[in-house]
């Protein structure tokens, strides 16, 4: 539709029909039960909603309706009785997948690989677009620390960089550019939930967040900074309240940081009925009041709720102004479906869907993607890999389940994921898979000097609404464990989580660990290429993992302290618990080893016209193609308030062959060294920093910075 038709229909459109494009709702009200499977449904009947046979057909968007057959149903009904046939927007929340599910964000944080997040992204539209989905309530940048979270599952770790760019790398994916343009083979990035909802009180999900600016500038909205540099064109408020004002209806987040400070121009979107929930937070006595509060802090489109179409004609001659923002929310997203040719062709074909989704391409690629999402904990005397030859025993709860695919996994389904045993199958013939111990045979125990034990908690004990307090394996897996170590056995873990997982208990009697999260469709043949040395595990820690539950929230760049933790008793540690996480950030072994070395620095001094740039050599000496992820961190010794003990700079993921040499630099402006103080101020100062790669405790090099200002940095 050319732009002066598009302004044409945007004037003739009723004050209720503006209201209704900024409603959004499920789509059982246009079709009722006929598409059951294919739909995510409120519960509610359409009356409680507010909605009636008259205004339903008013609604802009619809989220959680799945199938080209199914969207073109909703679209059929829904243009049928709507006078203006503004055609529907369909939405969707395919967080690592669609019908082809990938690893979980957690994991796929692990691979320090924007390349392959930006390909997560990419296959991921493919399968939504071909299915009628135009918006994917993806990626989720919330910076999280505290593994207790339910949701820590669906983040990209413990680092604000990392996030933001891994974060940025998705959007891209999805919507096919770096500059916002949406391609006609991808969707919409709805990128949330901002802001510092993954800081909840007591890591419990929706709890209250209370923290200083200095900290969300410096850290929780860092991420979102960066993610938002690729442009997407969506952004999702949070649930949580910040500092006793909720999200939803804080014009300080919306306005002024998002919109001013972040400058964001595109459409901002509630999360599902968080508009409503501002009376449980206690600062709207009901739905109108609600609303209103929403509406004037700048949320745009209204998920599974109905105070804008229910009162908005009340809340403009409350406040005549609103209408602005109406005007504009309302002509932005009539935009957005005008970009999508959605007035031309409201309908998708039906048999594009059947030639994309599943494709051998994609699946493929789920496997590739799957096998550098793994992380190798430990291999003491390289017990690891295996060989295909030998006797291959797998005890466990998690050694013959389908059920791999890890929470929000869509529409993705457990009959067509790859089990481990199959894994296993598919390369070696001596495959020997148990639940529990006592169900294996004398014969085969005895001859079985390597044990492979999956360990770990089930996929739906993470995700939205699923936080806890316990992080350790279960009593069952430990006494597995230890019976196997008791009768001689080298125990082999593999560990399934959507959370880092608290293992002091049984670490010292695990003689290998290879932590393999939730991989989706392709779990199964990912671990059996890296058991079987097919592949090599390149992975990474995206966030650090406890030795027990209680040493939690955790972080590698906590502040540092006057008094470090040593072994003096009068020092910042437990009494009880060694220093310091069992695994930290970004820690991964390797089988091989790729060595690090000729660390040159281009300066000793960097200033704003003197950027330093930091070289070095890697050589592959394993026998394996392999990929490496070089992390550059920096520590600032001394400055005007305590800083991080290291932090993140940049990071790298280097593809090997075997015996390749490469040579690998990053440049380090000063902007990178500043830091946001008190004040929420930006700020630089000269000085000494100091170096690390890869390892948080042996420093590689120093810098003097020598700027002819120091102070407010911008």
């Amino acid at each position: 539709m050319k732009e002066k038709e598009l302004w044409n229909l945007f004037q003739s459109m009723t004050l209720a029909e503006k209201l209704g494009q900024m409603t959004q709702t499920t789509g059982e009200y246009f079709v009722g039960k006929e598409f059951a499977e294919e739909l995510v449904v409120t519960g509610p009947a359409m009356e409680e909603m507010g909605f009636d046979s008259e205004n339903i057909h008013r609604v802009g968007s619809v989220l959680g309706v799945s199938s080209s057959q199914a969207i073109n149903a909703v679209q059929r009904a829904y243009l049928e009785k709507s006078r203006l046939g503004i055609p529907l927007m369909f939405m969707h929340d395919a967080i690592h997948g669609y019908r082809t599910i990938f690893p979980i964000p957690l994991a796929l944080a692990s691979t320090f690989n924007t390349k392959l997040i930006e390909k997560v992204g990419h296959l991921t539209g493919q399968e939504l677009v071909a299915t009628g989905i135009k918006v994917n309530f993806s990626p989720m940048v919330d910076l999280v620390r505290d593994a207790r979270w339910g949701r820590v599952m669906e983040s990209f770790g413990e680092d604000s960089i990392l996030s933001g760019r891994l974060g940025r790398a998705m959007i891209e994916g999805y919507q096919g550019s770096a500059d916002g343009t949406i391609g006609k083979q991808n969707v919409i990035a709805c990128l949330k939930h901002f802001v510092a909802y993954g800081a909840p009180d007591g890591g419990r999900d929706y709890a209250s967040v209370d923290m200083s600016k200095k900290e969300l500038f410096g850290f929780y909205a860092k991420s979102f900074e960066i993610a938002l540099m690729a442009f997407p064109r969506m952004v999702m408020a949070s649930f949580n309240s910040f500092n006793g004002e909720p999200v939803t209806a804080s014009s300080y987040l919306l306005e002024e940081v998002l919109r001013q400070k972040f400058t964001f121009t595109d459409l901002l979107i509630s999360d599902w009925g968080a508009v409503s929930e501002l009376k449980n937070h206690g600062i709207a006595a009901n739905d109108k009041e609600a609303g209103y509060l929403a509406l004037n802090a700048g949320i745009e489109i209204e998920m599974v709720s109905n105070t804008f179409l229910k009162y908005g004609e009340e809340y403009l001659s409350r406040k005549p102004s609103l209408i602005e923002k109406i005007n504009q929310a309302v002509w932005d997203f009539l935009n957005l479906k005008n970009e999508f040719g959605l007035f031309e062709h409201p309908y998708v074909d039906e048999n594009e869907e059947q030639k994309v989704i599943r494709s051998k391409k994609i699946v493929n690629a789920a496997c590739e993607i799957s096998e550098a999402s793994c992380v190798l904990l430990k291999n003491e005397n390289d017990l690891l890999p295996l060989k295909k030859e030998d006797t291959l025993l797998i005890i466990g709860p998690f050694a013959k389940t389908q059920d791999l695919l890890g929470n929000w996994n869509c529409k993705g389904k457990a009959a067509e994921t790859i089990s481990v045993e199959q894994g296993f199958k598919n390369l070696a013939s001596n495959v020997h898979a148990y639940k529990y111990l006592d169900e294996v045979p004398e014969e085969l125990l005895e001859k079985s000097d390597n044990v492979l034990v999956t360990i770990g908690e089930r996929w739906d004990k993470s995700g939205e609404g699923h936080s806890s307090v316990d992080l350790e394996i279960d009593t069952a897996q430990q006494s597995l464990i230890y019976d196997l170590k008791a009768m001689g056995k080298k125990v082999i873990g593999l560990g399934f989580s959507g959370r880092p997982m608290a293992l002091g208990a049984v670490i010292d009697d695990l003689d290998a660990l290879l932590w393999t999260w939730y991989l989706g469709n392709e779990a199964g043949n990912a671990i059996a290429n890296l058991i079987l040395g097919i592949k090599s595990p390149t992975g990474r820690l995206a966030m650090s993992f406890p030795r027990v539950s209680a040493q939690v929230p955790l972080r590698y760049n906590e502040l540092g302290s006057g008094r470090p933790a040593n072994d003096s008793t009068y020092s910042s540690r437990y009494q009880d618990l060694p220093i310091g996480p069992l695994f930290p950030f970004g820690y991964g072994l390797r089988y091989g080893r790729v060595k690090i070395a000729k660390v040159e620095l281009s300066s000793s001094v960097i200033s704003d016209d003197n950027p330093l740039n930091i070289s070095l050599e890697l050589t592959n000496n394993s026998e394996y193609d392999t990929s490496e992820s070089i992390i550059l961190f920096m520590e600032d010794s001394i400055s005007k308030i305590v800083r991080p003990v290291r932090e993140l700079i940049d990071f790298q993921c280097i593809a090997l062959k075997k015996g390749e040499n490469r040579k690998v630099e990053f440049v380090v402006q000063t902007s990178d060294l500043a830091y946001i103080n008190n004040e929420e101020k930006k700020v630089f100062e000269n000085g000494t920093i100091n170096f690390y790669i890869n390892d948080l405790n042996k420093k590689v090099a120093n810098v003097e910075v020598q700027n002819r200002r120091e102070g407010i940095y911008k």
